[in-house]
């Protein structure tokens, strides 16, 4: 977000740590958000409706010997801000002690914010404009083949602004824009329907955003999957598209580096800093301060300082990440990853931007290396983060033999475990995208993969 002070949203997140500590309070923050969303939806190839929504309010946390309370409101007028003061502390009375409580964060220095978090163009949108770009992408559909229409899809434009404020000092605000466009369409041919295909982009600017680029591809996606066929079961290599490495390959790896799961025992990585983790291709950082980045932001959402954050180092695990709360436990500084959905929870441990170090091959390069295997775009099934184990239906897949795309495949199941892929990285993609789980990856090519058509 880019850094900034707010009257009006920085003057209650103060109000309510002066009111907090007049009650009692050891410690007290205030979070306050502000949040303007336009959305034109589609459904069935038409637009169903557009919707305008600006939401407010204040989470106010509390500390009263080492015992946790925690109120939130819609509204962030000065009664309202008294009145979730006082549920704050009441709930903070009746609650249990932590033992492991330490300390809300104590004020460091913030960088400056990263560029292109906030882009004035895209904030000053009209519903009508925005109205504009969604029919631009729902065109290029049609533009692309008749055989092609739209299932479902979404254009989103947000506005966000926030400030936070606790008793130590810290007193920060920022803003950030936001725009995501997806697009899930069909194609039909001689009775033969494709797999529904997918496609969107995320962007905090409009620099480079396209609706209409986004119809093109996911209309030649659906015509891509017609003809669909089956194969006998094998065990083979398989390219895993970004969305798909995103959330089979680093799903488990985002909740095996989260400090809590490491100090609960609920990550297989705990005491493993320092050994070797996956293939010493992989390289992997967490960057708050990416520029553009669709995490990005010159704090977090405790206002401790955004920063880069190297995870896996040639395959070798490097560090944690961490909040606070989980920083004060082990005695190190937090890395800036405590993670608000808003102001009325709390905040927990997440990724900024998850960076995959990309490689030099293009997918090309990656297909002509496959001796037999598939390509996946799209995953639908269970990852289980905690174990690493994956099943599930492979969409929008395709054959490969030889080193040559053959055909598209019919929904194929696909097993196994993601820690076990990690070692079994065969190549690592140059082309790397942002996907929507803000995990910037290209594709990646793994092998032992159990492959059987349903």
């Amino acid at each position: 977000m880019e850094a900034y002070r707010m009257t009006g949203l920085i003057d209650a997140a103060e109000l309510a740590v002066k009111e907090c500590l007049g009650l009692g309070a050891d410690e007290a923050e205030g979070f306050v958000q502000r949040q303007r969303v336009v959305e034109i939806v589609l459904e069935r190839g038409e637009i169903q409706n557009e919707r305008t929504k600006t939401q407010r309010g204040i989470g106010v946390r509390v500390i009263m010997g080492r015992r946790l309370g925690f109120a939130f409101a819609s509204s962030i007028d000065e009664q309202t801000v008294h009145k979730v003061c006082r549920d704050a502390c009441k709930l903070a009375r009746v609650s249990p002690e932590n033992p492991d409580w330490v300390s809300l964060p104590l004020p460091r220095e913030v960088p400056p914010a990263p560029m292109g978090l906030y882009d004035e163009d895209l904030a000053s949108l009209s519903p009508a404009e925005v109205l504009s770009m969604a029919i631009s992408g729902y065109d290029a559909v049609r533009e692309v083949d008749p055989r092609v229409s739209i299932d479902d899809g979404k254009l989103s434009v947000a506005v966000n602004e926030v400030a936070i404020s606790n008793s130590h000092g810290i007193s920060l605000g920022g803003k950030a824009t936001g725009i995501i466009f997806y697009l899930v369409c069909i194609a039909k041919e001689a009775g033969e329907s494709s797999s529904f295909a997918y496609e969107y982009q995320a962007s905090r600017t409009l620099r480079g955003f396209s609706t209409a680029k986004v119809g093109e591809l996911s209309a030649r996606k659906a015509l891509m999957s017609l003809g669909a066929r089956r194969v006998k079961p094998f065990q083979g290599d398989v390219i895993l598209s970004p969305d798909v490495a995103a959330e089979v390959l680093f799903g488990p790896v985002i909740s095996s580096v989260n400090a809590d799961n490491v100090q609960r025992g609920r990550s297989l990585w705990a005491g493993k800093i320092g050994e070797a983790v996956s293939d010493r291709k992989l390289t992997v950082t967490d960057d708050g301060l990416l520029p553009y980045g669709l995490g990005s932001s010159p704090f977090d959402g405790e206002g401790v300082p955004s920063q880069r954050t190297k995870l896996i180092d040639g395959g070798v695990l490097k560090g944690f990440l961490y909040d606070s709360y989980t920083a004060n436990k082990a005695k190190v500084e937090s890395t800036g990853n405590a993670f608000r959905g808003g102001y009325s929870g709390l905040p927990s441990i997440s990724i900024s931007n998850l960076l995959v170090e990309p490689g030099t091959k293009s997918l090309d390069d990656l297909v002509s290396e496959v001796e037999k295997g598939i390509i996946i775009n799209r995953f639908s099934g269970r990852v289980t983060a905690e174990s690493g184990e994956f099943s599930g239906v492979a969409k929008q897949a395709s054959y490969i033999e030889d080193g040559e795309i053959r055909f598209p495949l019919k929904e194929t199941m696909i097993s196994g475990n993601a820690f076990e892929s990690l070692r079994r990285i065969v190549r690592i993609g140059r082309e790397r995208r942002a996907t929507m789980m803000r995990v910037y990856t290209p594709p990646i090519l793994v092998e032992d993969v159990k492959i059987v058509s349903k």
